[in-house]
């Protein structure tokens, strides 16, 4: 016959109870974060302001400037663009700034490139080269990009590719 002491039979009890929470399928969840959800960004409208339009009504969708383009289809579920902004340094240069957010669960290669456009949205200097970001699982990355062109820029746009 064998005889448990005090402690062990408290440690025992421990390790009953959690295989009966375990066994009842009462194990906690943890989901990897952050969570996109591209159904409210399909759903959402545009946001106000300034738009890229085709001369012929209907042949391109309007591209909202100010903002982050997703040019290539093959990461338009992959990421999300989380926040965007911009600043005019004390040059008269504007400094855009863009936070991605990587929805897979594996690490992602994406390119960004900026577009600097005068008031009649025509390029106010050549567009950036593109910037290779890197991205882990369910993680963030920022792009910043700078203007040449001082005061003429009056608009931006941002585009994102996968990586080449």
């Amino acid at each position: 016959m064998r005889i448990a002491t005090p402690g062990k039979a408290r440690g025992a009890g421990l390790v009953l109870a959690s295989a009966a929470v375990l066994a009842a399928g009462c194990e906690p969840t943890v989901h990897p974060g952050p969570r996109c959800d591209y159904r409210a960004v399909l759903a959402a409208s545009p946001p106000p302001g300034p738009v890229l339009v085709s001369p012929v009504a209907g042949a391109m969708t309007p591209m909202p400037l100010n903002a982050v383009n997703v040019t290539d289809y093959a990461i338009s579920n992959k990421v999300m663009v989380q926040a965007t902004n911009a600043r005019r340094l004390e040059g008269g240069d504007i400094e855009v700034f863009a936070r991605v957010v990587n929805c897979t669960d594996y690490p992602l290669q994406i390119e960004a490139r900026t577009h600097f456009l005068d008031a009649g949205q025509n390029d106010a200097e050549p567009v950036t080269a593109w910037s290779r970001l890197y991205l882990q699982a369910h993680s963030l990355v920022s792009y910043s990009t700078r203007s040449t062109a001082g005061a003429s820029v009056g608009s931006y746009l941002i585009e994102l590719r996968e990586g080449r």
